[in-house]
């Protein structure tokens, strides 16, 4: 089996990263950061975030397990302190792993397509000036929005972002997609939703309308398109798959994250 080690290149880890190459030495494990089976990964959601980004060419063939640094977080389950544990239970084939899809996002410019990926959220977002934007559900027409963007999160972002704009918090294990605005301007002229919407998963939302200054943002990635027509976000068929402890349940990741 080959391991790889993926670190916060901008946060200290303590040597974090050494000890568990050495446990992984020592049960026969082989180091490989280019091709690995099992990626570990050293700190907190956003150190997660960036490692499915950078192995999204394999997606498909790796898996993900978090070792936390000090951080909070969603995605791990282990500690410094846990790492000759880890390696026992991998072993001995003892770790949950779960699958979700991640979100695919496809932008029409005037130039052609371009398509993205998420763990957690695809945005649409006007810093500078009131976004309009007419938005589909299955190429429905739902509403037309005014206001600072809109975002649509999985089942695993329903408690980053989407949680601090007021949305619902979806258990992980449940393939839904939800839709969420920002700073909605609502009054006597002026009506949209709302409320967060969630959708099933094979729903395909849609917005479309003059984005010359806004931001497409996706997971902790911003990129500025400035002659963007119409956003799709969907289901993508691309799965990211994590190992957890065997003891692993979502109601205790909530707990530890939001209350104790």
């Amino acid at each position: 089996m080959k391991i790889a080690v993926f670190i916060n290149e901008h946060k200290p880890n303590n040597d974090i990263d050494k000890l568990i190459i050495g446990e992984a030495v020592s049960h026969g494990l082989i180091i490989d950061n280019k091709n690995p089976d099992i990626v570990i990964f050293v700190g907190g959601d956003g150190t997660f975030l960036r490692a499915v980004h950078h192995y999204l060419p394999i997606i498909q063939s790796v898996k993900f397990l978090g070792v936390g640094a000090g951080n909070l977080g969603f995605f791990y389950d282990f500690h410094p302190e846990d790492v000759h544990q880890l390696f026992t239970l991998l072993e001995e084939h003892e770790l949950k792993e779960t699958s979700h899809h991640l979100l695919e996002g496809q932008i029409l410019t005037e130039n052609g397509i371009e398509t993205i990926y998420a763990v957690n959220e695809i945005r649409l977002e006007n810093p500078f000036h009131t976004l309009i934007c007419d938005v589909e559900i299955n190429y429905e027409t739902l509403e037309t929005y005014r206001g600072n963007g809109l975002v649509v999160s999985s089942s695993l972002g329903s408690s980053a972002y989407n949680k601090s704009l007021g949305g619902s918090l979806i258990d992980h294990s449940l393939d839904l997609l939800e839709l969420t605005e920002i700073a909605t301007i609502q009054n006597n002229i002026n009506r949209s939703l709302g409320a967060s919407l969630v959708v099933s998963g094979d729903s395909k939302i849609t917005f479309c309308g003059n984005f010359k200054e806004a931001l497409i943002g996706y997971d902790n990635v911003v990129i500025d398109q400035h002659d963007v027509i119409r956003l799709e976000v969907y289901r993508s068929s691309k799965i990211v798959r994590l190992l957890h402890s065997p003891d692993y349940q979502y109601i205790k990741s909530l707990r530890r994250s939001f209350i104790k």
